[in-house]
């Protein structure tokens, strides 16, 4: 699932790898971030237990990748952090292979489909991006911006326009 935590945690291991082997303390992680230095402390300590980053004490300790930023990419990061990126009970298998029983009939129903497509272009998009990726910086690689249907934006503005009516 994506969450604040995933967003922050995929910053830092960027600023980690841009650092190579020299380490960074969570005070200057959270200060190049900007990112709650609490709140950091328990992403990082998530991190390490998962064999990610590695900690260091003492006046010249800090916190580096043990993993190649070559080798690890956004889907384990996310999945690290925040678990499943889509936690649908469609999408969920039991110990067994059983599908959810939410769904009616023994095939797969329409959401299942949908959102296994959308679960599985997802995860190919997080597969195909490195932290050493992420470690150039965001002003290097021109991406497009976020992507709304014309569908879903013009339902957003017809509901705005009629809470405004409604106000007045």
């Amino acid at each position: 699932m994506l969450t604040r935590k995933t967003t922050y945690g995929i910053r830092a291991l960027a600023s980690l790898a841009r650092a190579g082997e020299r380490s960074l303390s969570v005070a200057e992680l959270a200060a190049r971030e900007g990112i709650p230095e609490h709140f950091l402390s328990v992403i990082l300590s998530d991190l390490r237990q998962r064999g990610i980053v590695r900690g260091r004490r003492g006046p010249d300790g800090g916190y580096q990748l043990s993993v190649d930023p070559n080798q690890l990419n956004l889907a384990d990061v996310v999945e690290s952090l925040g678990g499943p990126l889509f936690s649908f009970a469609c999408l969920q298998r039991g110990a067994d292979g059983a599908r959810c029983a939410e769904c009616p009939g023994a095939g797969r129903c329409a959401a299942e489909l949908a959102l296994g497509r959308a679960s599985a272009a997802a995860y190919a998009v997080l597969e195909s991006i490195l932290v050493r990726d992420l470690a150039g910086g965001a002003t290097e690689t021109a991406e497009p911006e976020p992507r709304v249907s014309s569908a879903v934006r013009s339902k957003i503005s017809a509901a705005a326009s009629k809470r405004r009516g409604q106000r007045t």
